[in-house]
């Protein structure tokens, strides 16, 4: 699998959120030396809603610089995306790092002891667009500076081929985790596109699907057969329709024995609409 490599270094320059933790939602001890933070361990680590507000945005391939006590960022996610954080320490620090969503829950931790110890958290994103994460130490004896690498797979960018209007016309996507941008029209015999995947038993299938709809009455993605029969996961079939307000979806699909293929299948009827699709396949 491809993967994309987020070098991080953090910097006094955040200041937005770097610095005291002093929020009264965060926890807070009296300084061993100006400019020590939290006494937090993974046990108890928290993140205030003033820190998920202001912390620092940024985004995978770049490079930040930081040396002080704590540090918030967050950056954009997809459902199904494996985040590596490989944090190499200094000598004379000891960093903690942490994954939260947008309401403030911790999703992953590591807490290592030691100073010197490089960190290593891994999280597969659920359900969410976004992920915040903190670094922080419990002592502050120097200002040297940490090195933080977000590892994330890349998807490869499709094209919309056509004519892969039916299951026998299908596009053949060899890659695990594709991006299309694609156009549906019913008024130039295009209501249909899909999109022909291999695959084998106990596979993950994640659709990331977002739609705008310019004019089409309907719109929906499925996940299918060859047959166009939709498939269903825990009996229920792996397809969204998508309303006026509910115009980006997630799907999941657990391959079952004996499948080799599955059909990706986005639709309109009547109309035109354009539509951004993510598949990966784990």
């Amino acid at each position: 699998m491809r993967k994309l490599i987020l070098p991080v270094i953090a910097s006094t320059m955040l200041a937005a959120c770097a610095g005291d933790d002093a929020d009264s939602s965060d926890t807070v001890v009296a300084p061993e030396s100006a400019g020590a933070t939290s006494l937090e361990d993974c046990s108890n680590v928290s993140l205030s809603t003033t820190r998920i507000n202001a912390a620092a945005r940024t985004t995978v391939n770049t490079e930040l610089t930081f040396d002080n006590a704590l540090a918030v960022w967050r950056m954009p996610v997809s459902v199904g995306q494996e985040l590596t954080a490989q944090m190499t320490v200094p000598d004379d620090k000891d960093y903690n790092i942490a994954f939260f969503d947008g309401s403030g829950n911790k999703l992953a931790c590591a807490d290592t002891e030691g100073n010197g110890v490089d960190e290593t958290l891994e999280y597969t994103v659920a359900s969410i667009s976004e992920i915040w994460v903190k670094v922080w130490t419990p002592a502050l004896p120097s200002r040297s500076a940490f090195t933080l690498t977000m590892v994330a797979p890349v998807a490869t960018e499709i094209t919309d081929d056509e004519p892969n209007d039916t299951p026998a016309t299908a596009q053949v996507v060899s890659e695990s985790f594709t991006t299309v941008d694609g156009t549906l029209d019913t008024d130039n015999s295009d209501a249909d596109d899909y999109y022909k995947y291999t695959v084998s038993e106990g596979d993950v299938v994640t659709i990331n699907a977002s739609v705008t709809d310019d004019g089409a009455s309907l719109i929906y993605v499925a996940l299918s057969d060859s047959d166009s029969t939709v498939l269903e996961e825990n009996s229920e079939q792996v397809v969204h329709y998508f309303g006026e307000n509910e115009m980006s979806t997630s799907l999941t699909y657990t391959v079952p024995a004996a499948t080799t293929e599955v059909y990706v299948w986005m639709a309109a009827q009547p109309g035109t609409g354009t539509y951004s699709l993510q598949v990966q396949i784990q």
